[in-house]
Protein backbone atom coordinates (compact mmCIF):
# COMPACT_ATOMS: atom_id res chain seq x y z
CA UNK A 1 0.00 0.00 0.00
CA UNK A 2 1.49 3.33 -1.08
CA UNK A 3 1.75 6.46 1.03
CA UNK A 4 -1.25 8.23 -0.57
CA UNK A 5 -3.60 5.33 0.16
CA UNK A 6 -2.45 5.19 3.76
CA UNK A 7 -3.09 8.92 4.22
CA UNK A 8 -6.54 8.62 2.63
CA UNK A 9 -7.42 5.69 4.91
CA UNK A 10 -6.28 7.61 7.99
CA UNK A 11 -8.30 10.67 7.02
CA UNK A 12 -11.41 8.56 6.40
CA UNK A 13 -11.04 6.76 9.70
CA UNK A 14 -10.63 10.06 11.54
CA UNK A 15 -13.71 11.53 9.86
CA UNK A 16 -15.84 8.54 10.85
CA UNK A 17 -14.55 8.80 14.42
CA UNK A 18 -15.44 12.50 14.58
CA UNK A 19 -18.95 11.91 13.23
CA UNK A 20 -19.66 9.02 15.62
CA UNK A 21 -18.33 11.03 18.55
CA UNK A 22 -20.48 14.04 17.64
CA UNK A 23 -23.65 11.93 17.37
CA UNK A 24 -22.93 10.23 20.69
CA UNK A 25 -22.32 13.59 22.39
CA UNK A 26 -25.54 15.01 20.95
CA UNK A 27 -27.55 12.00 22.19
CA UNK A 28 -25.94 12.39 25.61
CA UNK A 29 -26.96 16.05 25.79
CA UNK A 30 -30.51 15.26 24.61
CA UNK A 31 -30.87 12.52 27.21
CA UNK A 32 -29.60 14.83 29.92
CA UNK A 33 -32.14 17.51 29.02
CA UNK A 34 -35.01 15.02 29.04
CA UNK A 35 -34.11 13.50 32.40
CA UNK A 36 -36.32 14.43 35.32
CA UNK A 37 -34.63 16.11 38.26
CA UNK A 38 -33.31 13.53 40.69
CA UNK A 39 -33.91 15.77 43.71
CA UNK A 40 -37.23 16.36 45.45
CA UNK A 41 -38.86 19.66 44.48
CA UNK A 42 -42.19 19.53 46.38
CA UNK A 43 -42.01 21.42 49.65
CA UNK A 44 -45.29 22.48 51.31
CA UNK A 45 -45.21 25.20 53.93
CA UNK A 46 -48.32 25.69 56.08
CA UNK A 47 -49.53 26.14 59.62
CA UNK A 48 -52.27 24.45 61.61
CA UNK A 49 -54.38 27.58 61.21
CA UNK A 50 -54.07 27.39 57.41
CA UNK A 51 -55.45 23.84 57.35
CA UNK A 52 -58.19 24.66 59.85
CA UNK A 53 -59.35 27.58 57.69
CA UNK A 54 -59.47 25.44 54.52
CA UNK A 55 -61.28 22.61 56.29
CA UNK A 56 -63.85 25.04 57.69
CA UNK A 57 -64.49 26.47 54.24
CA UNK A 58 -64.89 22.97 52.77
CA UNK A 59 -67.38 22.03 55.50
CA UNK A 60 -69.43 25.18 54.88
CA UNK A 61 -69.51 24.51 51.15
CA UNK A 62 -70.61 20.91 51.72
CA UNK A 63 -73.43 22.07 54.02
CA UNK A 64 -74.66 24.58 51.43
CA UNK A 65 -74.56 21.93 48.70
CA UNK A 66 -76.55 19.51 50.85
CA UNK A 67 -79.16 22.24 51.47
CA UNK A 68 -79.53 22.67 47.73
CA UNK A 69 -79.91 18.93 47.22
CA UNK A 70 -82.50 18.77 50.02
CA UNK A 71 -84.41 21.55 48.25
CA UNK A 72 -84.31 19.59 44.99
CA UNK A 73 -85.64 16.49 46.75
CA UNK A 74 -88.64 18.46 48.02
CA UNK A 75 -89.67 19.61 44.53
CA UNK A 76 -92.11 18.09 42.05
CA UNK A 77 -90.23 15.98 39.51
CA UNK A 78 -90.46 14.92 35.91
CA UNK A 79 -88.60 11.75 34.93
CA UNK A 80 -87.31 12.33 31.39
CA UNK A 81 -85.93 8.85 30.69
CA UNK A 82 -87.88 6.27 32.64
CA UNK A 83 -85.60 3.24 32.84
CA UNK A 84 -82.56 5.24 31.74
CA UNK A 85 -80.89 5.75 28.37
CA UNK A 86 -77.87 3.99 26.86
CA UNK A 87 -76.13 6.19 24.30
CA UNK A 88 -77.15 4.63 20.94
CA UNK A 89 -74.37 3.23 18.77
CA UNK A 90 -75.86 5.04 15.78
CA UNK A 91 -75.61 8.35 17.62
CA UNK A 92 -71.95 7.71 18.48
CA UNK A 93 -71.13 6.86 14.87
CA UNK A 94 -72.99 9.75 13.22
CA UNK A 95 -72.36 12.52 15.79
CA UNK A 96 -68.65 11.98 16.58
CA UNK A 97 -66.76 15.28 16.80
CA UNK A 98 -65.11 16.27 13.47
CA UNK A 99 -66.71 13.23 11.80
CA UNK A 100 -70.33 14.27 12.18
CA UNK A 101 -72.83 13.30 9.52
CA UNK A 102 -75.38 16.14 10.02
CA UNK A 103 -78.55 14.52 8.68
CA UNK A 104 -77.99 11.17 10.40
CA UNK A 105 -76.83 12.85 13.62
CA UNK A 106 -79.99 14.97 13.76
CA UNK A 107 -82.12 11.87 13.23
CA UNK A 108 -80.41 10.10 16.12
CA UNK A 109 -80.91 13.11 18.41
CA UNK A 110 -84.60 13.27 17.43
CA UNK A 111 -85.05 9.61 18.43
CA UNK A 112 -83.94 10.27 22.03
CA UNK A 113 -85.71 13.65 22.33
CA UNK A 114 -88.67 13.95 24.68
CA UNK A 115 -91.46 16.54 24.65
CA UNK A 116 -92.33 18.69 27.67
CA UNK A 117 -95.48 20.77 28.06
CA UNK A 118 -95.06 23.64 30.50
CA UNK A 119 -97.06 26.42 32.11
CA UNK A 120 -95.62 29.70 33.38
CA UNK A 121 -95.00 30.30 37.06
CA UNK A 122 -91.93 28.14 37.62
CA UNK A 123 -89.78 29.75 40.34
CA UNK A 124 -87.14 27.09 40.97
CA UNK A 125 -85.95 24.24 38.77
CA UNK A 126 -83.03 21.84 38.89
CA UNK A 127 -81.62 19.23 36.52
CA UNK A 128 -80.57 15.97 38.17
CA UNK A 129 -78.41 13.45 36.30
CA UNK A 130 -77.04 10.08 37.32
CA UNK A 131 -74.73 8.53 34.74
CA UNK A 132 -71.87 6.10 34.19
CA UNK A 133 -69.37 4.96 31.57
CA UNK A 134 -67.68 1.66 30.72
CA UNK A 135 -64.85 0.72 28.36
CA UNK A 136 -63.57 -2.64 27.25
CA UNK A 137 -66.16 -4.59 29.17
CA UNK A 138 -65.21 -3.03 32.49
CA UNK A 139 -67.96 -2.26 35.05
CA UNK A 140 -69.77 1.06 34.78
CA UNK A 141 -68.04 3.85 36.67
CA UNK A 142 -67.45 7.59 36.91
CA UNK A 143 -66.93 9.67 33.78
CA UNK A 144 -63.34 10.43 32.74
CA UNK A 145 -61.79 13.45 31.03
CA UNK A 146 -62.71 11.75 27.71
CA UNK A 147 -66.42 11.68 28.55
CA UNK A 148 -69.11 14.32 28.99
CA UNK A 149 -72.87 14.72 29.30
CA UNK A 150 -74.67 16.54 26.50
CA UNK A 151 -77.97 18.27 27.27
CA UNK A 152 -80.28 20.68 25.48
CA UNK A 153 -83.70 22.27 25.60
CA UNK A 154 -85.27 23.37 22.30
CA UNK A 155 -82.25 24.90 20.55
CA UNK A 156 -78.86 23.24 21.00
CA UNK A 157 -76.98 26.30 19.72
CA UNK A 158 -78.48 28.60 22.35
CA UNK A 159 -79.61 26.28 25.13
CA UNK A 160 -77.43 23.21 24.85
CA UNK A 161 -73.94 21.80 25.03
CA UNK A 162 -71.69 19.65 27.17
CA UNK A 163 -72.45 20.19 30.86
CA UNK A 164 -69.47 21.48 32.83
CA UNK A 165 -69.39 19.01 35.71
CA UNK A 166 -67.12 21.12 37.91
CA UNK A 167 -69.85 23.81 38.01
CA UNK A 168 -72.62 21.53 39.29
CA UNK A 169 -74.27 22.94 42.44
CA UNK A 170 -74.11 19.46 44.00
CA UNK A 171 -72.35 16.24 43.02
CA UNK A 172 -71.66 12.78 44.33
CA UNK A 173 -69.24 10.20 42.93
CA UNK A 174 -69.49 6.49 43.67
CA UNK A 175 -67.83 3.35 42.30
CA UNK A 176 -70.48 2.83 39.64
CA UNK A 177 -71.61 6.31 38.62
CA UNK A 178 -71.64 10.06 39.13
CA UNK A 179 -74.60 12.18 40.28
CA UNK A 180 -74.87 15.84 39.29
CA UNK A 181 -77.32 18.63 40.08
CA UNK A 182 -77.53 21.83 38.04
CA UNK A 183 -79.55 24.96 38.79
CA UNK A 184 -81.57 25.66 35.64
CA UNK A 185 -81.30 29.39 36.35
CA UNK A 186 -77.71 29.21 35.13
CA UNK A 187 -76.64 26.05 33.28
CA UNK A 188 -72.87 25.87 32.55
CA UNK A 189 -72.21 24.60 29.02
CA UNK A 190 -68.81 23.94 27.50
CA UNK A 191 -67.36 22.45 24.28
CA UNK A 192 -65.05 19.66 23.16
CA UNK A 193 -62.37 18.68 23.94
CA UNK A 194 -63.86 18.52 27.43
CA UNK A 195 -61.91 20.32 30.16
CA UNK A 196 -63.33 20.30 33.68
CA UNK A 197 -61.19 23.31 34.66
CA UNK A 198 -62.33 25.66 31.91
CA UNK A 199 -64.86 28.48 32.15
CA UNK A 200 -68.37 27.93 30.71
CA UNK A 201 -68.96 29.06 27.13
CA UNK A 202 -72.46 30.12 28.14
CA UNK A 203 -74.78 29.82 31.15
CA UNK A 204 -78.35 30.40 29.92
CA UNK A 205 -81.34 30.70 32.23
CA UNK A 206 -83.43 27.69 31.20
CA UNK A 207 -86.18 28.49 33.70
CA UNK A 208 -87.03 31.44 31.48
CA UNK A 209 -87.39 29.02 28.57
CA UNK A 210 -89.61 26.62 30.53
CA UNK A 211 -91.77 29.54 31.64
CA UNK A 212 -92.69 30.13 28.02
CA UNK A 213 -95.94 28.17 28.09
CA UNK A 214 -95.61 25.87 25.13
CA UNK A 215 -94.15 22.61 23.89
CA UNK A 216 -90.43 22.11 24.57
CA UNK A 217 -87.96 19.54 23.31
CA UNK A 218 -85.39 18.07 25.69
CA UNK A 219 -82.69 15.42 25.37
CA UNK A 220 -79.46 14.30 26.96
CA UNK A 221 -76.89 11.55 26.50
CA UNK A 222 -73.46 10.49 27.71
CA UNK A 223 -70.95 11.65 25.09
CA UNK A 224 -68.37 8.87 24.94
CA UNK A 225 -66.74 6.41 22.54
CA UNK A 226 -67.26 3.75 25.21
CA UNK A 227 -70.52 2.49 26.71
CA UNK A 228 -72.40 5.38 28.30
CA UNK A 229 -75.63 5.25 30.24
CA UNK A 230 -77.88 7.81 31.89
CA UNK A 231 -79.50 6.02 34.82
CA UNK A 232 -81.71 8.98 35.75
CA UNK A 233 -82.51 12.32 34.17
CA UNK A 234 -85.03 14.39 36.11
CA UNK A 235 -86.20 17.99 36.35
CA UNK A 236 -87.33 19.10 39.79
CA UNK A 237 -89.45 22.26 39.82
CA UNK A 238 -91.60 24.52 41.98
CA UNK A 239 -94.54 26.52 40.69
CA UNK A 240 -96.05 26.42 37.22
CA UNK A 241 -96.24 23.04 35.53
CA UNK A 242 -93.89 20.69 33.68
CA UNK A 243 -95.33 17.54 32.15
CA UNK A 244 -93.89 14.85 29.90
CA UNK A 245 -95.98 14.37 26.78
Amino acid sequence: MNKEKIITLLIGTAAVFVIVSAVSFFNFLLGTLEEKPSVQIIQPDFSKEDIETIKKQETEIEKEEEKIFDLYQSLQKVDIYRGGLVTPVGLIQSCEDRKRIPEKCNEEIARITKVLNTEAGITDAYLYIKAGVSRGGSPLGNLTENDSIYFFIDDARQYGGHLLRSRAVWSRVSTNDIELLFDLKSVPFTHLPYDDLTEPDKSPNLIDILNQSSKHFVASFVSTLGYGKIFELKIGYNGGKVELE
